[in-house]
């Protein structure tokens, strides 16, 4: 399937936000984590792995243009709902509390189902994956995607993800597991790897190995790197140059950019417009949560951001397409 386009980034990291917002400005079909490893056999074997840009994987490659097309896993891409969040086990419903979460999911999903199958009827998609980040050369060569990678400040990735209660275990396992990409990385990651990490660390972990060597290998890529700070304070540079790497007749405006995302969190941690106030996440991790995330930042001599500044502190020069002749008139 020629054409296709890929927002990827880690969890947290504002991508279902920038989906969904390019998704309504440009009449598309949003196809949501087809990579996810609970929601098919091909995601749980590819999820968080790295590939090198001149592999074969014709099995991921067609079940790829498989779900690109609609055909695959409607219930997740389409939908963003697995059968067990509607369905659970009677196990799983042992308290009143189970009752309610499973009241409050089919409530969020009954008022979300019209839009999104609205949406499901577009013809052209426009795919999300945070299981994607180590293989983006590979998706960019086989599979023809024009790639945007979006980067959040790993203080605010980590405090969402701590809010949540998300673990690492699953993502650290994989990469430690990964020959394909110690090989890919010279071993850089081994001995980060190796230690007994924090819950914070593991996550500040998880989040620079998803997006450290993505960044540096981007340009060779052809993959466009935007920040969500940037992208969240609505500076049109960073929004248009998502607009020319996808190849999108437009950008979306503010009264769009302003609805919360499907997967904010509880507790206000949506999309805040307001540049008066310290970030989340400045303001709730402790000095000591800080300075472990900073510990592995520095670990790996990754300076692009840091604890002690809210933005990047520059961008890295990547590539963006400069065949213009696919961009809708």
């Amino acid at each position: 399937m020629p054409g296709m386009r890929l927002i990827a980034g880690s969890g947290r990291s504002g991508t279902t936000w920038v989906l969904d917002a390019l998704a309504t400005a440009n009449k598309m079909r949003p196809v949501f984590e087809p990579l996810h490893p609970k929601v098919s056999k091909i995601g749980e074997r590819y999820g968080h792995r790295a590939l090198a840009p001149d592999e074969l994987h014709p099995e991921l490659k067609r079940f790829l243009e498989d779900v690109c097309a609609g055909h695959q896993k409607r219930l997740w891409t389409q939908y963003r709902c697995q059968r067990h969040f509607l369905v659970p086990s009677p196990g799983e419903l042992r308290t009143i509390t189970d009752v309610a979460n499973l009241g409050h999911r089919w409530g969020k999903f009954l008022k979300e189902v019209p839009g999104l199958a609205m949406m499901s009827t577009r013809r052209e998609p426009l795919v999300k994956c945070i299981w994607a980040n180590l293989m983006l050369g590979w998706l960019s060569r086989q599979c023809k995607f024009r790639i945007v990678l979006v980067v959040r400040h790993p203080g605010a990735v980590t405090e969402s993800e701590l809010r949540n209660a998300w673990s690492a275990n699953f993502a650290l396992e994989r990469f430690r597991g990964d020959r394909r990409l110690h090989e890919l990385t010279n071993g850089r990651y081994q001995g980060l790897l190796e230690q007994n990490l924090t819950p914070i660390e593991g996550l500040a972990a998880q989040w620079l190995i998803e997006n450290q060597w993505a960044i540096e290998t981007a340009p060779a890529n052809g993959v466009t790197v935007v920040f969500y700070e940037r992208l969240k304070s609505l500076r049109n540079s960073e929004w248009e140059q998502i607009q020319r790497a996808l190849g999108l007749r437009r950008i979306p405006d503010a009264a769009i950019l302003a609805r919360p995302s499907q997967q904010t969190a509880p507790q206000g941690s949506g999309i805040d417009f307001s540049a008066k106030e310290r970030p989340r996440w400045q303001r709730v991790l402790t000095q000591e949560q800080m300075g472990q995330i900073q510990g592995i930042l520095d670990q790996a001599h990754f300076d692009l951001y840091s604890m002690s500044d809210t933005e990047p502190r520059e961008a890295p020069n990547t590539a963006i397409p400069t065949d213009t002749t696919s961009l809708a008139q």
